[in-house]
This record gives structure tokens, sequence and C-alpha cells, in this order.
């Protein structure tokens, strides 16, 4: 599919690809600007909403937090009050003052109840007796109470950290489906605090939570839960929820605080020093709705800018693409072949007029060198004829020295037999049939042939050793690469040394999939600056460094590669040694390779 798209488009002309990318830059620079915009409005949207929703359940839970401590006041009050002290310190009926006792106490708990309107009931439980002193609306809850309220004090939660103060919200005691908060504070002996006399007991109208199910209380249609220190739900909009546990506790972590799950966001925060948590839960599509015909009008300008935008940047390429497209035109007839094409330099502005004076001239220029092309093939076809001609001067050359050895040989002349058949072997294979590149074995010949030329006319002063490996003579190798080595170390080593003989070995092994020939004298040497001056040359032109050295590496770097190559070494016995480093290619019959 990305080939396809990548040739389709290579074959569009520049004006469609102009427009294109432009279109693109365009739509794409908009619709980053839109995202971009959108999402810092939304963010910035919720964020301020967000703390309209932490302020406003900040308050409300400012408000409750007024009401229980109110609830906490009265509760304390209540048990340090010296009628109730007394009532529950006494003995019951037994007690002679026991009815005295019970009438204050009762009183006590009536302007309590006169005072505060949401008190359902009031008890006050004497662990002395059997008694309990009730005081509320109604009779129904006389008969239930004493039944229920030992097991509801035992399952109720403390309220408050630090304190004693013990709260549950259900139906423990009327059983008509309205939830009631029951309040249960000890009563301790005010003269031994340490020792629990008693039990107060308050319950309240359960119209107490009602307010958090309206929908007036939070903006953004939201709706408050309330749960206590168990995780259980005491007042919701769903009456189903209320006593199960809230399924998102572990997220409560501090005292007030945020998250989002699926499409809600809720925010928390609990009611001062109680152990009970105040919950709003904004279902976030209520906070988007506002936004909705915001977005949708950034939306639209977006969308009519882009448009503009694009129209006026096609009719500005359409106007300045005109000239590249005569210009193009032009070119187009030079491909086939018209070469008489010009440009008319009244059609291309200001901007081409460069251009269109470049093609001109290039098609002058092209017309001309047409021409010089045509002359220069012919002057190259005898050039060629001129070089196959002069190959028969050497071959005449060699079959000459052929015939002079085996009429030398024939005489009896055994050392100018010797001489002529090595310069005649030594010619054969400069030719090569032509070739530039030849096997190991025929470059090894070639030496061996050198070296009989040499030692005869130098009265035998060179002792050569060659030793190959068989798996490296059919290794390429340029023509001509170790007869200059050998001229070299006969020349400037062993010629210089005066009545001493000179000794040359030359070494052919192959090493992984590289060929190595180790050609070492034991001539003059070099010092170590000379050599490591030779090395870092080799490659380049220097004017105090041996052209036919330089020559016959180059040619190896050529054909194989820069890590292929000669390299110098000062060796024990006092001369040079040079390592040819070859890749270890074959081949069954020779190949021009230049």
């Amino acid at each position: 599919m990305i080939n396809y798209l990548k040739n389709r488009f290579s074959s569009w002309n520049l004006d469609r690809k102009i427009n294109t990318f432009v279109s693109s830059l365009i739509y794409g620079i908009s619709a980053m600007i839109l995202v971009i915009t959108t999402a810092l409005y939304v963010s910035s949207f919720i964020k301020q909403s967000n703390n309209i929703i932490e302020n406003q359940l900040s308050t409300l839970a400012d408000n409750y937090e007024y009401t229980l401590d109110s609830y906490k006041n009265l509760a304390e009050a209540l048990i340090i009050d010296d009628a109730i002290q007394d009532y529950v310190l006494s003995d019951g009926e037994t007690d002679k003052e026991y009815f005295n006792l019970f009438n204050n106490a009762r009183n006590t708990l009536q302007n309590a109840v006169n005072m505060h309107s949401e008190i359902r009931y009031i008890a006050v439980v004497s662990y002395n007796f059997s008694d309990i002193l009730y005081k509320g609306y109604g009779n129904n809850l006389t008969n239930s109470f004493r039944k229920s309220y030992v097991s509801d004090y035992a399952n109720s939660i403390v309220c408050r950290n630090p304190g004693t103060l013990r709260m549950s919200f259900n139906d423990a005691y009327l059983n008509n489906d309205n939830n009631m908060l029951n309040v249960y504070m000890p009563v301790y002996s005010l003269s031994k605090m340490i020792n629990e006399i008693g039990l107060l007991c308050i319950m309240l109208d359960g119209s107490l939570f009602e307010g958090l199910t309206e929908k007036n209380v939070m903006d953004y249609d939201s709706e408050i839960i309330m749960i206590d220190v168990s995780n259980s739900i005491m007042s919701c909009s769903d009456d189903y929820l209320i006593g199960t546990e809230f399924e998102f506790a572990d997220r409560l972590v501090e005292t007030s605080g945020n998250f989002k799950h699926g499409n809600n966001l809720y925010n928390y925060m609990k009611i001062g020093k109680w152990n009970y948590y105040l919950i709003s839960r904004v279902p976030l599509a209520n906070m988007y709705k506002d936004n909705i015909i915001v977005i949708a009008l950034m939306i639209s300008v977006s969308i009519c800018v882009a448009y503009f935008g694009l129209a006026i940047c096609k009719r500005i390429i359409r106007r300045e693409y005109r000239p590249i497209d005569t210009v193009l035109q032009g070119i187009n007839r030079a491909a086939e072949g018209k070469l008489e094409t010009r440009i008319n330099m009244e059609n291309v502005g200001v901007d081409f007029v460069k251009l269109a004076n470049g093609f001109n001239y290039m098609m002058g220029e092209i017309k001309t060198l047409m021409e010089q092309v045509k002359l220069e093939q012919q002057q190259m076809d005898q050039i060629r004829f001129n070089a196959l001609q002069s190959q028969i001067q050497p071959h005449f050359l060699y079959n000459t020295l052929e015939c002079i050895h085996w009429q030398a040989s024939a005489d009896g002349n055994e050392e100018v037999s010797v001489l002529v058949r090595a310069l005649a072997q030594f010619y054969r294979l400069c030719l090569s049939d032509g070739k530039d590149v030849i096997h190991l074995e025929q470059e090894v010949e070639h030496a061996r042939n050198y070296l009989i030329i040499q030692n005869m006319r130098y009265d035998n002063i060179i002792d050569s050793k060659i030793e190959m490996d068989e798996d490296c003579r059919r290794v390429l190798i340029p023509k001509i690469t170790l007869q200059p080595l050998i001229e070299n170390s006969i020349y400037h080593g062993i010629k210089v040394r005066e009545g001493r003989k000179g000794e040359l070995k030359i070494t052919i092994h192959k090493k992984e999939d590289d060929v190595y020939i180790i050609l070492a004298d034991n001539g003059t040497g070099m010092k170590e600056d000379q050599i490591a001056k030779m090395n870092n040359s080799i490659s380049e032109y220097d004017k105090d460094f041996g052209y036919g050295i330089r020559n016959v590496n180059r040619r190896i770097e050529i054909l194989f590669g820069k890590k292929y190559g000669l390299h110098y070494d000062k060796n024990e016995m006092g001369g040079v040694t040079v390592t040819i480093r070859l890749p270890a290619h074959e081949i069954n019959q020779y190949v021009e390779v230049l």
C-alpha cells in the first residue's frame, strides 16, 4: 500500500504535488490548532467546574459538620446534666427518691426534644436497673426499643475521633422503611470518669439527609452520596443502594480529592473530624453539554478559515506555477528529440528568466556537444584500431624471442637459452591476452621469470624462495603487482649491499576470506619513521614516494576496496617486509575486469 502511494505520488506533476502539500499543511495546521484550542478550553472549563463543585461540596460539608457538632454538644450536655446523672446513679424503684429523679430527668429530656424538632425519640438507659426513660413522639418506639437498642448499639460505628460518640443510620426501631439517625453516647459517672453507668440514645429524623438527594443541591445535575467510616452508603438518590458498600471506597485516600471512573467525575470531602464522607458524582456529559455549542462554533470557524486559506493558496500557486509549466513544456519537447526547442522569454516571468536562459543555453550546448561526440566517436574508433594493431608488435617480439631460445638451445648455449626463454615468458604474461586481472599462479610465474632475468643480469645476487598454498592459485590479482615490489627490493635494498648475497622470500597463504602475500628481503632496510611515512602516503600522491609502489596499491584499492592493498613493516632480517592483502575471489577462466 505504501509503495503504491509512493508510486502514485511520484507520477503527479509539480503543480499537483504543491497543491496536495499545501492542502495537507493547511488542513493539518487547522486541525492541530482546533484540537489544541479545544483541549485547552475543555481542560480549563473542567478545572473551573471542578473548583466550583469542590467549593459547593465544602460548603455542604461545613453545614453537616455544624449540624453533627450540635448533636454531639447536645449529647455531651445531657450526659453531664445533674438530673440525668442522679437518675442513672439511682437504684431504680427501690430508691425512695426514684420518682423525683425520674421526673427531673424526663423534664430534661423533654426540654431537649422541644429545642430540637428533628429529635423523634430520646432515651436514657441505666446499667443499675432495668427501667428505661423514654421521651419523644408516639408510642410505637416504646415497645421495640428495649429489644433493638442493644444490637443496634453494638453494630453502630464510632463516628468521630477522638470520642465515644457512636451512630447508626437504619430502620432498626420503627420498621416502617424510614431510616433514622441513631446517636449513642455512653454516660459516665462524674466522680469516676472511667465508670460507664448508662447510655444516652437519641433517634433523629432521617430527613436530615433527604436534602442531599435534591437536584438543586449542586450544579451540573450531580448526585450527592454520603458514606460512613465502614464505607456504607447513608444517603443516595437510588434508595436501593442505601446500606450497601460504596464501590470506590478505596479511592478515598485523602480528606478531599477527585477521580474519574467511566463517564463520571467523583469529588469527595470528609466532614470535618467526623467519620463521614460527602461524595459528588457528576456525569461528564453534563459538564460537556454546555461546551458543545462553543466547540461546534470553533469547528465551523476553523473549517471556514481553512477553506478560504486553501482557495487563496491555490490561486497563488496556479499563477506562480505558470512560468514553471512553460519551462517544463520546453523540457518535454526537448526530451522528445526536438533540439531546436527554445523558451520564449516573455512568458516565464522575472523569477524564471535565469532558468529560461539556462535552458536555451543548454540546448545550444547540447547541439554543439552532439557534434563533438560524433567527431570523438570517430576518433575513438581509430584509436581502437591502432590499439589492436599495436598488439601485433608484442606478439612478434616474444615469438622472435622463442626462436632465439630454441636456436641457443640447439647451439648448446644454455645461459642465453634460459635468459631468452625467461624474457619471452615475461612479455607473454605482460600481454596476458589484454586482461588486467589474472590468476595469482600466473602472477607468481611472472615474478619467477623476472627474478631469473635479474639474477643473470647481476651475477646471481638474489637467493629467492616462493611458497604458495594450493587454495590460493586461482585467486584474482591485478597484473604486474609483484614485479614492481621485487624490483624495489633489489634496487633499494639488496643491490646496495656490496659483497653480500640478498635473500628474497615470498609467502602466500589464505586466512578466512582474504589472501595475504608477504614479500620479505634482507636488504638495507628502513627506519621506523620512514616506514610510517610510506604507509601513510601509499594511497596519496607524494613526490618523494615511489610511483610504481603507489600505482600497485592504487590499482588494488580501485578493484577491491580501501581495506585491501600494501602495508610495510621492518623485519627480523634487517630488511623490509611488504604485505599484500587481497580478497579470496576465484574464477575458472580469465575475465576482463577493467
